[in-house]
């Protein structure tokens, strides 16, 4: 009975903290910071939609880390990890690209724009206590934090940013304690500007 407590009320906790919604911060990555309109707590964004929807043809640069002083990730991922993150993040972004019908160039020239990234948090999926119930609390779900921006390739003016942190989703017990989840919150990311260039284009 009074395990059962425990974990109820670990579980209301996880609730009572928002389960990774966190605030914005900024990591002196973006060209611009003074166009950026809040959405929530977790992410800002600026697009000019009428410019960015004249492009189709992108220059995906190295994904970069830009980790905040505080991210405990500074002091859980090896060189190979960010490697590995930063390789895959970039992989997304350049199969959605092509997903939405789009091009990946490697040449700046005019009509082509530059997508710029770097991961400013990466949380590793972890559980409390070691708990088998912890899971299903959404607890240790995991997450990543980026800034990036779209800059046109000959005169970097900023065309569109974005920064924003997400949760991974509730994963099975058996897969946390890895980067699984961050790898996921990339997904999702690169899903959504696969929309978002197939409806600038009329897709």
């Amino acid at each position: 009975m009074k395990m059962r407590m425990v974990i109820v009320c670990l579980g209301l906790a996880v609730i009572a903290c928002g389960c990774g919604s966190s605030e914005v911060k900024t990591a002196g990555f973006l060209s611009d910071y003074s166009k950026l309109q809040r959405e929530s707590d977790s992410s800002m964004r600026y697009i000019n939609d009428k410019v960015a929807a004249t492009y189709s043809s992108f220059i995906v640069d190295p994904v970069q880390t830009r980790l905040y002083s505080n991210s405990k990730a500074k002091g859980e991922l090896t060189d190979e990890q960010i490697k590995d993150l930063t390789s895959y993040m970039r992989t997304k972004i350049a199969e959605a690209v092509a997903a939405a019908g789009c091009k990946v160039v490697y040449q700046p020239a005019d009509g082509v724009a530059r997508i710029r990234v770097a991961l400013t948090n990466i949380e590793k999926t972890d559980a409390i206590n070691m708990l088998p119930q912890a899971s299903l609390l959404g607890a240790g779900v995991g997450g990543a934090s980026m800034e990036a921006e779209l800059v046109d390739s000959v005169t970097g003016q900023q065309i569109a940013a974005v920064l924003q942190s997400r949760s991974g989703s509730r994963v099975p017990f058996s897969n946390l304690g890895d980067w699984t989840a961050a790898k996921g919150v990339m997904d999702e990311w690169a899903k959504n500007f696969q929309k978002k260039l197939e409806t600038m284009h009329g897709k």
